[in-house]
């Protein structure tokens, strides 16, 4: 069962000091920032702007942001330099000096947009359903729609499956149905093809998420720390957090221990220690 990280806590600190290397993965909807009506609106605050920086700035660390958006949009909105970029549920990745698209999901751009435009039509007449075309992945959002319309867009969507000849993934967000080509790639492959291009196999790795797809990504790091954000029943994470602004707290808490960390490291005692 998931524990409350803030319980937990001081249990981490160990694993911080004892690890040569760090790798925190975070989402960005529903985990970074809060969900806005409109997708477009969503922006980093800057303190966690700061708090990215500080978290990434050792050669032994490294942050990536792993998301549902299309990577472009994604590395747009969160602009900052150095971190990993894994968008349309980690099936494209970039960081620096490097650009990677899941091969075989390449092949189902045509299926997707011409199943996004089935959509489409039947979902006009909907007000506050719209439907989004990333290229890799397609996005059915309906936030702003009328809740009693809300069952007459599952039907919708899953009428438009039902019909294609296509094998498509249906997962369900915050009022939002992700379709994603049946591939053998997840958000939790992203996470091992990023440790393994960065040489970081070996690091401490740290999962923060709160999407279905994101319990890919839990149940891949039996060995590390995921941490599930909202509802924490029937998740493979080991801790859970409340919203995004528990996982501010817990950022802040981060940065403050390795702070701490490297200042113990280059102490005198630290120093006579390790030629003892």
């Amino acid at each position: 069962m998931s524990r409350f990280l803030f319980d937990h806590v001081d249990d981490l600190g160990p694993r911080l000091r004892a690890a040569g290397s760090l790798a925190l993965f975070l989402d960005f909807d529903g985990t970074l920032v809060a969900f806005r009506d409109d997708p477009g609106r969503a922006t980093l605050s800057p303190s966690l702007r700061r708090l990215l920086l500080d978290i990434s700035a050792d050669e032994n660390r490294i942050v990536a942001i792993v998301s549902g958006r299309e990577r472009a949009d994604l590395q747009a909105r969160v602009g900052l330099p150095g971190l990993i970029y894994a968008g349309n549920h980690g099936l494209e990745i970039s960081g620096p000096g490097f650009i990677f698209i899941e091969p075989t999901a390449v092949g189902y751009r045509e299926c997707l947009q011409k199943l996004a435009e089935t959509l489409v039509p039947r979902l006009e007449d909907i007000g506050g359903a719209w439907v989004e075309d990333k290229g890799l992945t397609v996005s059915v959002h309906w936030r702003q729609a009328p809740a009693e319309r809300a069952e007459e867009i599952r039907r919708i969507v899953h009428g438009a499956l039902e019909n294609t000849s296509h094998p498509f993934v249906l997962t369900t967000g915050d009022k939002v149905y992700d379709i994603r080509p049946r591939v053998y790639w997840h958000k939790g492959s992203a996470v091992h093809w990023i440790r393994e291009r960065l040489g970081m196999q070996e690091a401490l790795t740290l999962y923060v998420g709160d999407d279905a797809t994101d319990e890919d990504a839990f149940a891949a790091l039996p060995d590390g720390i995921t941490i599930k954000v909202g509802e924490a029943t029937e998740t493979a994470a080991v801790y859970h957090l409340r919203d995004p602004v528990d996982v501010e707290r817990f950022l802040e808490w981060l940065a403050n221990n390795l702070r701490q960390t490297i200042t113990l490291a280059h102490s005198p005692n630290a120093k006579e220690e390790s030629s003892s």
